[in-house]
């Protein structure tokens, strides 16, 4: 699962608790310099292209629906064995709502069908299923906690992510946090224009392979990783904002295992009963650097 899921419903439970604003559109591409693979002299880039589009629609003062779709690619070679890249690709479906229980909680449901694939061949076998519940408890107009859980089908099994956090806006509005156990975000203001920030990001996600790589059987591609970046955003026009971010690679996995070799429960960063075998060569972790274009809707 891409945990940027989590930061859909925690934009919309929070620009229904106190938040007068609303990030509609985002298109963001990340790459890296040449990674090696260990124990090789062979290293490969990696590229990834991201686009979501969100549209929340206030039903009445206690419901607001929400639709959110995303495409994501990421192209890389698996192992020093083949030069050429591989490109693995997703589709997914955000549908849900936010419920006002009362002034001070809210809690966002989503249901996330996807389709992750190489792209060779797309079939049932790149089917996945999530769903997401997410509460918002408001504290005080600038402070709210945030509890949630997220299930997946990933290709190497149930996966769960449990999520704990908070969010803050300081009374000026021009610093701003969110803290959580799987992500976290902290910008401020610098002038009327720029804002200097850092973030930090788990993501983890799988995908499918049409034809086998590295034996006779089905594989699939598994990807896991802690992402670090600080960033320096600017407004280029009325509501479009570019950001342009560094970053390193705290954790890299990209990992291609037999389809029938999985766990018995991925729970957040942690695997129970995993004895899988790699197949491909593991790749160094290493520095990042990424541009994003959003749209941002003032409430």
């Amino acid at each position: 699962m891409n945990f940027r899921t989590f930061l859909i419903a925690l934009l919309v439970s929070v620009t229904v608790q106190a938040q007068n604003y609303i990030d509609l559109a985002n298109l963001s591409y990340s790459t890296t310099p040449q990674n090696d693979f260990e124990n090789s002299e062979e290293s490969t880039t990696v590229n990834e292209l991201e686009f979501q589009f969100t549209f929340p629609k206030v039903l009445d003062e206690k419901n607001t629906f929400i639709s959110n779709v995303m495409i994501e690619s990421n192209a890389l070679r698996l192992d020093p064995a083949y030069n050429k890249k591989t490109t693995l690709a997703s589709l997914s479906l955000a549908l849900g709502f936010n419920h006002k229980y009362s002034d001070r909680l809210a809690i966002t449901y989503l249901l996330i069908p996807k389709i992750a694939s190489d792209l060779e061949l797309i079939t049932s076998d790149g089917f996945q299923l999530g769903g997401l519940a997410l509460a918002t408890l408001k504290k005080n107009e600038n402070f709210s906690w945030k509890m949630g859980l997220y299930a997946n089908t990933e290709e190497f099994g149930l996966f769960l992510v449990p999520y704990a956090g908070f969010y803050y806006l300081s009374p000026s509005k021009r610093f701003e946090a969110y803290i959580t156990t799987i992500n976290g975000d902290i910008n401020y203001m610098l002038t009327d224009k720029i804002n200097i920030g850092g973030d930090v990001n788990g993501l983890t996600s799988s995908y499918t392979l049409s034809d086998p790589y590295f034996g006779s059987t089905k594989e699939y591609f598994a990807k896991n990783t802690t992402e670090f970046f600080a960033y320096l955003r600017y407004p280029l026009y009325k509501g479009l904002y570019l950001k342009a971010k560094a970053g390193y690679s705290i954790t890299r996995t990209y990992k291609v295992f037999e389809e029938s070799d999985q766990v018995d429960l991925g729970l957040s960063l942690f695997y129970l009963g995993d004895d899988r075998n790699q197949l491909n060569t593991p790749l160094a972790k290493g520095a990042l650097f990424k541009l994003e274009l959003f749209y941002r809707f003032n409430l």
